[in-house]
């Protein structure tokens, strides 16, 4: 593998401590070297780190002494980019709640020993080595967006590395580069009016780092493929510290792996990815009345259909328990395009985005508001099939019953919601060096099953509406011969095992790819939680 820092030769010296726990004054001092501190600070850490072998001590413990000796290295620095959030926070620190509070979903809100959010991937470096040290539990945040309980979040038994001070982004006509802290709302704004626009996430408050792992599902996914398929290249942390560079011409391997494979193998401090050319599109939205989903499905099948032969087309397919929107969304400035033509002749309750000429970023910014806005619980889960008739309606009839009854038992709100994705799209990685998805190359609808919901007693019951949802596609699908294995992580829950729906060849290639990047395997072992190797069946 090639690594960009750094140039010394400290790590073999210093591995001896982090994996073999001798805290010999020699690996000490290159350890105290290496993170930068000096004079009393550097007193202090290395007596810190002598208690790391001092017997045996509890996960709170690690992760109290990794944020002690964090406190001191991290605290003389100072935030850069424009978010400006400190280095180090703990529960005595003004802006830790603040922190805290940014995950989407309230279930969310863990409060973890103390954050890091390093400037730099040197930052990221040194907080790698100190939980190598310690043995900590740790867990990475880049937006926040995940729903799943300890993927971006964690306890006091352990450490959160929230990449938010990683913000910086620069473009030219062939490149985007930004970090992994940055926002897809952020990277899109940052380029409006220059010309290009980076092919990424719909929602402008999801983060780029969490979405790219997953893959992502871009507006023109018959343009682009997913959104991971645009890369160039990944800049990230090993788990031995290092820091190195992922693409299509060193550590290939890892560059596929990374598109789609999830946080199993470092953590990703930049991106880089293609620049297209930003031209206008164009894009409308109407809802429906729940009484009409028959007749949508039917428009939804011919839809899927025609797609396969325009590239151009995307669709927004969404049905709540109080109505169903449909967005067209189109790559040319063509209203109304012959795409779409199943559903013109719907009556539309009203108008939720009148029809529009305008940029990708005004194609965002319009549909900003679908999703949940407020301050709740939420939770989604993942299936796929072959675009069917006879499996939307068998589903949906089975989500319809489970909806209302979550919603009467405990004011919960569900969705059912189809991702069309053509042949076409499936296609793409294969041309980009590849993906970790396992895709078969037909066309598919991606189905994310969702529920909102208020009171921590619930939890339980929510969960069980949500998975019956995503049983009742896996189930009809399935019983109708269109059942597709595939599982897209960005919407997955975490009792999904959405490696090992990426196929056995796509999972082998990833294990071989973790345990050559980190044959300790400690972002098996040590990673609070996520779709990980070590866990898939």
């Amino acid at each position: 593998m090639t690594a960009i820092w750094p140039a010394t030769c400290l790590f073999p010296l210093l591995l001896i401590v982090l994996f073999c726990c001798q805290a010999e004054p020699a690996n000490v001092n290159g350890l105290v070297s290496t993170l930068g501190v000096e004079g009393n600070a550097a007193q202090i850490v290395s007596a810190l780190a002598a208690q790391a072998t001092g017997g045996k001590i509890t996960p709170v413990q690690r992760a109290t002494l990794a944020c002690r000796v964090s406190k001191v290295v991290f605290s003389s620095t100072s935030p850069s980019g424009g978010s400006a959030v400190p280095p180090y926070l703990d529960h005595d620190s003004q802006q830790y709640i603040n922190r805290t509070e940014i995950n989407w979903s309230n279930s969310c809100w863990k409060e973890s020993q103390c954050i890091l959010s390093p400037s730099s991937a040197l930052g990221v470096s040194r907080a790698m080595l100190i939980i190598n040290l310690f043995g900590a539990k740790f867990a990475i945040r880049s937006g926040g967006h995940s729903t799943n309980i300890g993927f971006a979040n964690v306890d006091d038994y352990g450490v959160l590395i929230d990449v938010v001070n990683l913000d910086q982004i620069t473009y030219n006509q062939k490149t985007i580069t930004f970090g992994s802290g940055q926002r897809w709302g952020q990277v899109y704004e940052y380029l409006n009016n220059t010309g290009v626009i980076a092919v990424g996430g719909r929602s402008p408050d999801v983060g780029v780092g969490g979405l790219m792992l997953g893959g992502g599902m871009p507006y023109f996914s018959s343009l682009y493929g997913i959104v991971s398929d645009g890369a160039q290249e990944h800049e990230l942390v090993l788990a031995n510290s290092t820091i190195v560079r992922a693409n299509a011409q060193q550590n290939t391997d890892l560059f596929k792996a990374l598109k789609g494979g999830g946080s199993n193998f470092g953590i990703v401090t930049k991106y880089s990815v293609d620049a297209i050319s930003s031209t206008d599109i164009w894009f409308e939205a109407r809802t429906y009345n729940t009484n009409q989903t028959a007749e949508l499905f039917q428009a939804l099948v011919k839809y899927q259909a025609a797609s396969e032969n325009d590239i151009n087309a995307n669709l927004v397919f969404s049905i709540g328990n109080e109505a169903t929107l449909v967005g067209f969304v189109y790559a040319k400035p063509i209203t109304r395009p012959a795409v779409y033509n199943s559903f013109y002749d719907i009556p539309f309750s009203t108008s939720f985005i009148n029809s529009t000429i305008g940029s990708p970023q005004d194609l965002v910014k319009a549909f900003s508001s679908v999703g949940g806005t407020v301050v709740a619980r939420y939770n989604t889960c993942s299936a796929t099939l072959k675009p069917d008739m006879g499996s939307y309606e068998q589903s949906y009839a089975k989500w319809l019953v489970i909806s209302a009854k979550a919603a009467k038992e405990f004011g919960a709100i569900m969705t059912y919601g189809v991702q069309p994705f053509t042949s076409t799209a499936a296609k793409h990685g294969d041309a980009r060096g590849g993906n970790a998805l396992g895709l078969e190359k037909v066309g598919q609808s991606w189905i994310a099953v969702t529920v909102q919901w208020e009171s921590s007693a619930d939890d339980a019951a929510a969960q069980q509406a949500l998975l019956a949802g995503c049983n009742a596609v896996h189930d009809t699908a399935s019983s109708n011969g269109v059942f597709l294995p595939f599982l897209f992580m960005n919407d997955a829950n975490y009792v999904q095992d959405v490696l090992g729906s990426y196929g056995a060849a796509s999972k082998a290639q990833l294990e071989a790819v973790a345990r050559k990047y980190d044959p300790q395997g400690l972002f098996q072992k040590q990673q609070n939680n996520g779709y990980l190797l070590s866990r898939s069946r």
